[in-house]
């Protein structure tokens, strides 16, 4: 009898406080886990800058030495890197390049 009361109490808080539904993100979420930790084949939706890196010893030393745009339909390999820069750009021998967006509204799979 205890725990029926208990589980009924408990039930109708998280009801009542909306603990127990499940809300989906008012802001379109494009799987950053998924893009996380490896390179991923995208095509622009959206023309972005991209920068080019020099890469200093410390993060504080590092510049953005060139700007360049990534027309609406390109295809390239980008990966999710959140720490220094939000999107890293693979470009090969060609050093590093980034694009400063915070979303990933700017690509799809």
């Amino acid at each position: 009898m205890k725990h029926r009361f208990l589980v009924a109490a408990l039930a109708s808080v998280m009801l009542a406080s909306g603990t127990g539904a499940v809300v989906a993100p008012s802001h379109p979420v494009q799987a950053i886990s998924k893009y996380s930790h490896h390179w991923h084949w995208v095509k622009v939706t959206k023309e972005t800058p991209i920068y080019k890196v020099k890469v200093g010893r410390y993060m504080y030393q590092s510049k953005l030495t060139h700007k360049t745009y990534i027309e609406k339909g390109s295809d390239l390999k980008v990966m999710y890197s959140g720490h220094d820069y939000p999107w890293r750009v693979y470009a090969g021998q060609r050093g590093h390049w980034v694009a400063l967006r915070q979303s990933a509204n700017w690509f799809r799979n």
